[in-house]
Parts: structure tokens; C-alpha cells; sequence
């Protein structure tokens, strides 16, 4: 491996640490983050930290105010509020371009994962189910900008959705139902406003 290679990859291995002790919680809003420590405890030279520092930062995990401090960012009703519309209508679209072509099999993994979503008992619980749908459908879109918008949104995402859930008036059942139907008969149009629905922004 060359040198350069080699220092990318220790980026990506400080920034998938650091994010994932983000997401969660074991690094908690405010926590202050210094890069010589942190590189002492990686074992990695400063560099590498830095730049993985950066990369969060320009993902919102992680805020910066030059010579004075550089700690992971709070999570503001903002946030969740801009992350949830976000989401939904990114997973709404990913699942347009990707049902004419998804295998049998594919379908019936979506409709396990919706049923996921359907019977979740917690938020936590629920937003997985959503990113393991997100994930499949991105998949079986074969839409490369579809691909690196996920990895590249993946640790944020599952931060920043923390709470979400799918409305609970008395049109969820119903709405579920007409999701898992549309998503069986490959109804791109009509599964992307029932699951846009189910989130309130149709």
C-alpha cells in the first residue's frame, strides 16, 4: 500500500470510530475533541485525526471554532426536524427509481422490512427498520449517486433520526397496507406518496 493510500485509510478509520462513538453515545454533545489525545488513543499520528475531524464536521456531527474548540455538535430540534424531511423524501425517491427493478426476492425482502416498520415497538426500533429499507432500495436502484449519498449520510442519519416515527393517527394501518400492496405490484407512483405520507409530507 502507498504512503497516500495508507493515510487515507487511516482517515477512514478515524472518521468511522469517531462517528460511531457519536452516533452511539459514547462521545455526547459538547464533548470536547482534541486530536492529540485522540490520536494517542487510536494509535495514528495527529494528521489522520484532524482530517477525520474535518469530514464530521462537514457532516454536522462535529462543530469547530478555530482556537478555541473543536467538540461533537448538539442535536437540535432543527436537526431531526431537517434529517426526517430529508430522509423520507430521499428513501421516497430511491424507491421510485428502484421497484421496476428490483428481483422477486427484493420485494420480499422491502415488505419484511415495511412490516418492520409497521410493528416497531420503539423509535430506535423503527429507524432501523426505515435504514435497512433505505438501504435495500438504494441497492436495487443501481444508481451510483444513490450509493454515495448514502455512505456518505449514513452516520448522520442514524443520529439525527433519533425519534422518528411514522404518524400514529388512524390512517397508519391503512397506509401501511396500501404501501405494502403498492410496493408488491411494483406501484413506483403510488408507494412514493403513501411512504411520504406516512411521514407527513404528502
Amino acid at each position: 500500500m502507498s504512503a497516500s493510500r495508507s493515510r487515507f485509510a487511516l482517515v477512514d478509520e478515524a472518521y468511522a470510530a469517531l462517528g460511531e462513538a457519536i452516533v452511539d453515545g459514547r462521545l455526547r454533545p459538547g464533548d470536547r475533541l482534541r486530536d492529540v489525545e485522540l490520536a494517542a488513543h487510536m494509535g495514528i499520528s495527529r494528521t489522520p485525526v484532524r482530517e477525520a475531524l474535518q469530514k464530521l464536521q462537514r457532516i454536522g456531527l462535529v462543530e469547530v471554532a478555530a482556537n478555541r474548540y473543536t467538540r461533537v455538535a448538539a442535536l437540535t430540534d432543527r436537526a431531526r426536524n431537517d434529517m426526517r424531511e430529508y430522509a423520507a423524501h430521499n428513501i421516497a425517491s430511491a424507491m421510485r427509481v428502484a421497484l421496476p427493478r428490483c428481483t422477486p426476492e427484493e420485494l420480499e425482502t422491502a415488505l419484511r422490512h415495511v412490516d418492520a416498520m409497521r410493528d416497531a415497538e420503539s423509535s430506535k426500533a423503527y429507524v432501523a427498520a426505515v435504514l435497512d429499507l433505505y438501504a435495500l432500495v438504494v441497492a436495487c436502484s443501481h444508481n451510483i449517486p444513490f450509493q454515495r449519498t448514502l455512505e456518505q449520510t449514513d452516520l448522520v442519519l442514524r443520529r439525527n433520526l433519533e425519534g422518528w416515527q411514522a404518524i400514529t393517527d388512524e390512517t397508519r394501518p391503512v397506509l401501511f397496507a396500501h404501501l405494502r400492496t403498492q410496493l408488491a405490484e411494483r406501484d413506483a407512483n403510488g408507494a412514493t406518496w403513501t411512504f411520504l405520507s406516512l411521514h407527513g409530507f404528502a
